[in-house]
């Protein structure tokens, strides 16, 4: 199963996920989600936890198009080849790459090729009559050193479905990038060396993509496929900033 490295930054994930979720009790949310999960065993070990927005609304078909679009990235691990479409195409296609390349090293392997192994998860940690936030993360070990390890958010416009990005969520970037920074300062004061030294850069920037939970803005840094495997996560609460906030 997934070496011990794999699950401690899962657990980290999941540590994130359980402190920041939050379901809204209002009655007029029009989407509702079920869990999906897909586990293959054999010469791969395949596991798949990620929420799927029921119905056949657009927004429904949007979200489970952007979250399925991450399933099928994590499991092409051949560059060349074209993405699977559905969950179902991507699972034979890593499948099949492993017994290709098992054959192929074969060849001049003289000791049992280690299996390969996957792991895709994603919770709802937010969710309101306009916005849907969703944590997903994915681990991908083909016998390295180290998995391959990828953490995202995704926010949608809970009406439309449609993703939503940081300048669509935040209506003064710049401003809201000098407040975050201060936080992440703070955060590296109690960080050991080795943490520092992850996330020392000359320019500071904002994340890719930001979370949101009950508490606030969730932001998160890592260097996860690099020697360190350090994070940087603090939530910026909503009390401080709600001026900065498009929804």
């Amino acid at each position: 199963m997934f070496n011990n490295s794999s699950f401690r930054l899962i657990k980290i994930f999941s540590l994130i996920i359980i402190t920041s979720i939050c379901f809204s009790c209002k009655d007029d949310v029009a989407l509702n989600f079920t869990d999906t999960s897909i586990i293959d065993e054999g010469e791969t070990t395949i596991e798949i936890n990620i929420p799927k927005a029921d119905g056949k609304t657009e927004a429904a078909k949007q979200i489970n198009t952007t979250l399925t679009k991450f399933v099928t990235a994590a499991l092409n691990i051949e560059a060349v080849s074209e993405t699977k479409t559905t969950t179902l195409e991507s699972i034979e296609g890593f499948k099949k790459a492993y017994t290709d390349f098992k054959t192929q090293i074969g060849k001049t392997l003289y000791t049992n090729l280690p299996p390969w192994e996957v792991l895709v998860d994603g919770e709802i940690i937010y969710q309101s009559e306009t916005l849907i936030s969703i944590a997903m993360n994915s681990s991908i070990n083909t016998g390295g050193a180290h998995s391959n390890l990828i953490f995202k958010f995704y926010n949608f416009d809970a009406k439309t479905g449609l993703e939503l990005k940081t300048k669509d969520l935040i209506n003064d970037v710049p401003s809201f990038t000098l407040l975050a920074k201060k936080y992440y300062d703070k955060e590296l004061l109690s960080a050991n060396n080795d943490r520092i030294e992850a996330f020392e850069n000359d320019t500071f920037n904002l994340p890719e993509n930001l979370g949101f939970s009950e508490d606030g803005v969730i932001v998160f840094y890592d260097t996860f496929n690099s020697s360190s495997n350090n994070v940087i996560e603090f939530t910026i609460p909503y009390t401080v900033a709600n001026n900065y906030l498009n929804f």
